[in-house]
């Protein structure tokens, strides 16, 4: 028996509809698959690949997955932002080309890479070859250092090492023997390169550069003797050549001789023949001993005493001799004691340095007038000296000399 009150309507299930994943460009998201090719076209082997190239496969998955996540943000596949071609609206060609596109844009900036890298290369290797073709040269000259220069001077043949030619470095002399302009010296005959210079002057300078190989500090190098008629064209010859401050040192400027010892030194200017710097001779003595003589070129000489000779004993020579040193005296100032100034007071006298010819001074000494003040001494030339001489006709009485000049060490 049916009853209406217990009548229920029968329970209705809903239905749930599934909501397909919405493709993107024929794409699910999430899926790394390519998407399937429009029917019509061929898929392209640069896109596709092969199922043995992986790698193409792979790298246009990862470019499509990015190109995905730039349309999501409004970025276009192929020009960037505000390009009418979207990820969703490219064919599978458009997709190909553009990965071409970016694989042909990487390949360039490695080419341009790797090109600039080649030209640093090239640099580098560009300077190594110069080094080494500068260390050949180099080895190459210390290598022909020791070889025989043949040489015809004026007419007379000559021959030495090219290391006593070069020993004078920054000398003109050096520099036309380093090596480097052998082909453009001019030559006889027998291919000895020809100077156009006296012989006999140049020999002097040549055997002074020989003697400067084996000289020592003990043992050093006499300047050269050259007779008074060839000295003119000798010191000519070594200012030619550069040699002046190779042979006479870099003197400095001229200024008081023995102060300058003193300062070389360190010893006493008074004490210079006690200190055997100096030696002092006179033809004959009086006055003073001769273990004092060396005052007279102290800084204030003698007072009321003086270095004199035997009195009537003339003619008189002063002789001093520097024992370490070199001298060329430009200027000198004597000064007469007051009491013998009248009476043994020459006042004329000549000097002479080393083989020079003698120069020819006066002055009037009086009681007024005992001192001469700088007097200049010229020179013939710009050689320097180890010996000087005073020689007076009559007597002499003085208690300072002083000399101007330069100084270099022997």
């Amino acid at each position: 028996a049916w009853r209406a009150s217990s009548w229920r309507p029968p329970r209705c299930r809903r239905r749930r509809r599934r909501i397909a994943p919405q493709r993107v460009g024929g794409m699910i998201p999430g899926d790394s698959r390519l998407p399937p090719a429009p029917v019509g076209s061929k898929p392209s082997s640069t896109a596709s690949g092969s199922t043995s190239g992986g790698g193409t496969t792979e790298a246009a998955a990862a470019f499509v997955a990015s190109a995905a996540a730039m349309t999501t943000s409004g970025t276009s596949l192929l020009g960037g932002r505000g390009s009418s071609v979207l990820l969703e609206d490219a064919s599978y060609e458009e997709l190909a080309e553009a990965v071409a596109a970016r694989l042909a844009e990487d390949r360039s900036k490695a080419t341009q890479r790797l090109a600039e890298v080649e030209a640093a290369e090239r640099g580098l290797q560009a300077k190594k070859d110069l080094l080494e073709e500068m260390e050949q040269r180099i080895f190459a000259v210390a290598r022909d250092a020791e070889d025989v220069v043949d040489l015809n001077v004026g007419g007379q043949p000559m021959s030495t090492t090219r290391a006593v030619l070069c020993s004078a470095d920054g000398s003109l002399l050096s520099g036309m023997f380093s090596g480097n302009f052998d082909s453009g010296h001019k030559r006889d005959k027998e291919g000895r390169i020809f100077l156009d210079v006296d012989p006999t002057v140049f020999s002097k300078l040549l055997s002074h550069l020989r003697l400067r190989r084996i000289a020592s500090p003990e043992c050093p190098a006499p300047l050269p003797l050259v007779p008074e008629d060839l000295r003119p064209e000798y010191e000519m010859l070594v200012k030619y050549f550069g040699l002046e401050n190779f042979m006479y040192g870099d003197v400095g400027p001229s200024g008081n001789i023995f102060q300058r010892i003193s300062e070389l030194t360190g010893v006493c200017q008074s004490k210079m023949q006690t200190k055997e710097f100096i030696r002092i001779m006179l033809s004959s003595t009086g006055g003073v001993p001769a273990t004092n003589h060396e005052e007279v070129f102290g800084p204030v000489g003698f007072h009321e005493r003086s270095l004199e000779n035997s009195y009537g004993a003339n003619p008189n020579t002063i002789t001093v001799k520097f024992l370490k040193h070199r001298v060329r005296v430009e200027g000198m100032e004597l000064r007469a004691k007051a009491a013998d100034v009248v009476a043994h007071m020459s006042p004329t006298w000549t000097f002479k340095q080393g083989v020079e010819a003698a120069v020819h001074m006066s002055y009037p000494f009086s009681r007024q007038d005992l001192s001469t003040g700088r007097l200049p001494v010229a020179s013939s030339g710009n050689a320097f000296w180890d010996e000087i001489v005073w020689t007076f006709p009559r007597d002499f009485c003085l208690e300072h000399v002083v000399l101007f000049g330069r100084v270099m060490v022997k």
